[in-house]
């Protein structure tokens, strides 16, 4: 059972000032002993384990007995925190989401933790904590990628022999299934926005773009003589604040045919290319909230007056409009480098990974190729 652990700080005959923690073994009524830290720091370390697992379990994990000194406690939570102050290249968005991991998930339950004590079976149970709360597979691979980058620093910084990430497998979980609209699925839900946002939405899905990427769009950004469009900046998000920045890879930056229909029908008077109705930018979570969800409900909604209404039977998000985008142009015959380059995904293994298989045209010819060796 945890206990509970003071620092008391006295001061030896040569004048050094030393810091030990008191403790009871065995609760209240247990034998009262002490462990004497020449570092402040170390001493509160070891202060909070006692205080998070108990006087025996925390002497294990310092590594504490009466023959072997007090080895440093750098906690978990500690080095993370450095680990991500010492990060360089990496934007204010994803530094804040690392903060957050450590804050709400790894703290919690291994925070307190050495880090040269922390073992596979700690970041196992972790895993495993995460599951038993519902956590998406998504979210688990992210969390367990930035311990597992930051505890391969720690292995090439000496700090540990081995990465206790590795080899800890996690969980597989159902995923949401990816929503391509039909043609007439995609009218029935532009059908159901205002008539100030149907550009948009109609951009969307012909351009392929991100939501941050077409919500930077300025006026200057398109080409009306070729019809092209400049995709070299986006939002990004930090909680509530929003910055701009480059697209999400450096692939994402890139220049992209659309129709010239959808070009004709966008509005080029304002400082962005697409606004709210106030004329100011748009930012995705809010809009999502205010228009998507609400435009989504009216196209799902069977009209009791009318018998000849499309009902929209899925529930596409914004970011569905690019996959029904790459969709449309499989169905079309387009190659899939051609479609990477359009996406701007930095590998080709993203775009064969997550639309190869809407992509029949290799199959049929492999099969006519072996008809042919048969058949003659």
């Amino acid at each position: 059972m945890p206990g509970v652990a003071f620092v008391r700080e006295r001061t030896k005959r040569d004048g050094a000032t030393v810091y030990g923690v008191t403790y009871r073994i065995g609760g209240r009524a247990g034998r009262q002993s002490s462990v004497t830290f020449q570092d402040r720091k170390e001493a509160d370390r070891f202060c909070a384990l006692v205080d998070a697992f108990g006087p025996v379990e925390a002497l294990a994990k310092a590594g504490i007995s009466d023959t072997r000194p007090a080895m440093s406690l750098l906690t978990v939570t500690e080095f993370l925190g450095q680990h991500i102050d010492s990060l360089s290249g990496v934007e204010r968005k994803t530094l804040t989401e690392y903060r957050r991991y450590v804050r709400n998930d790894i703290g919690p339950a291994l925070g307190a933790l050495p880090l040269s004590k922390l073992t596979r079976a700690d970041v196992a149970g972790w895993v495993n904590v995460m599951q038993e709360a519902g956590a998406k597979t998504g979210t688990m691979q992210n969390k367990h990628g930035f311990l597992s980058g930051a505890l391969k620093q720690a292995v090439k910084d000496g700090l540990l022999a081995v990465n206790p990430c590795d080899g800890v497998k996690l969980p597989r979980t159902e995923e949401r299934e990816t929503v391509f609209l039909t043609r007439d699925e995609f009218q029935t839900l532009k059908a159901s926005f205002t008539e100030h946002y149907q550009p948009l939405v109609e951009f969307l899905v012909a351009s392929g773009c991100r939501f941050n990427e077409a919500a930077a769009l300025k006026p200057s950004d398109v080409n009306r003589t070729d019809n092209t469009v400049r995709i070299a900046r986006a939002w990004k998000q930090d909680g509530t604040h929003y910055t701009m920045g480059p697209p999400k890879t450096q692939k994402s930056n890139r220049t992209i045919n659309v129709p010239e229909a959808v070009l004709d029908r966008l509005d080029y008077s304002h400082e962005w290319l697409f606004t709210t109705t106030r004329g100011e930018p748009i930012r995705l979570s809010s809009w999502r909230t205010n228009v998507w969800n609400k435009s989504r409900a009216r196209a799902q909604a069977a009209d009791p007056q009318s018998t000849e209404k499309s009902v929209l039977l899925k529930s596409p998000t914004p970011h569905d409009l690019r996959h029904t985008c790459a969709s449309w142009m499989i169905q079309a015959g387009v190659p899939l480098p051609v479609i990477q380059a359009h996406l701007g995904h930095e590998s080709i293994t993203t775009t064969v990974d997550r639309y190869g298989h809407l992509d029949r045209t290799s199959h049929v010819a492999a099969a006519d190729a072996i008809s042919k060796m048969l058949l003659g």
